[in-house]
């Protein structure tokens, strides 16, 4: 193949106030996408928006899209504290292109995964065939809202809604949830992973790959948190086959959020 042909399943643009991340635009994403053949990145939000931003932080990452030539797809964000109206959003949404799915946070919005609060969101993505990505997490005592998000919590909706795509972002964190995360990935056809973050474990990559079926994994950096070339790497050196490092680079996320890619 030649050109650029990486799929970065997860990343965000905008100031992310809780760490120093000064190259943080989508001008910086681009450049490092261009370096690093990265064809197109998923962008799942900015910090305002994923902390109770709306429209207007929506319609922000829609110019970028286009401002990028098509090259930064986005998320919408389903808070379930502004139900209503963060449908409104995603349904006008919709009717624009560039939209790949849908973006929760059960630590970040003080709901259990679990909750009736998203039963709305899951009927929507359902009706207008979105995937959605959504924060997982292992326990945590230092932040136990994380356990907000661990993986088993979202068994309720993958059973209900089997015809939806779901996303576990950070492949379910370390330890107990990343079990789980794997867990759910190989009974359900309907859930995968992703890399994005700091899962800085030894042969993460490999024990993923052994574990689950081939298209379950995909790459995300998670930019700007991180500079895409950390978990890039990770999976170019890992001691797997080239037709694996394909999949978890670019086919599993055209599988997972149905993207039509040239190329």
């Amino acid at each position: 193949m030649s050109g650029p042909f990486i799929v970065d399943a997860h990343a965000h643009t905008g100031a992310m106030s809780m760490f120093f991340c000064p190259e943080s635009g989508a001008a910086e994403l681009l450049a490092r996408m261009d370096r690093l053949d990265i064809q197109c990145s998923l962008n799942a939000g900015s910090w305002t928006y994923l902390m109770g931003g709306g429209g207007e932080e929506l319609e922000g990452l829609r110019r970028e899209h286009e401002a990028s030539g098509g090259r930064l797809l986005y998320l919408g964000v389903y808070d379930p504290r502004r139900g209503r109206e963060a449908l409104r959003e995603l349904d006008q949404a919709c009717r624009r292109p560039g939209l790949a799915g849908i973006k929760i946070h059960p630590t970040f919005h003080r709901t259990p995964a679990e909750s009736p609060g998203y039963e709305a969101l899951w009927r929507f993505a359902e009706e207008h065939d979105l995937t959605v990505l959504s924060h997982s997490w292992s326990s945590s005592e230092h932040n136990p809202a994380q356990a907000l998000s661990l993986p088993g919590r979202f068994e309720v909706w993958v059973r209900r809604h089997p015809g939806v795509r779901l996303v576990l972002a950070h492949a379910g964190g370390r330890g107990d949830g990343r079990a789980e995360a794997v867990r759910l990935a190989r009974e359900h056809r309907n859930v995968y992973l992703d890399l994005a973050g700091d899962i800085f474990c030894y042969r993460l990559v490999e024990s993923l790959s052994g574990e689950l079926p081939p298209n379950k994994l995909l790459f995300g950096s998670d930019f700007p948190w991180l500079d895409p070339r950390a978990n890039l790497s990770r999976i170019l050196l890992a001691e797997i086959p080239a037709e694996a490092k394909r999949r978890i680079l670019r086919d599993n996320a055209q599988e997972a959020y149905q993207l039509n890619l040239s190329g």
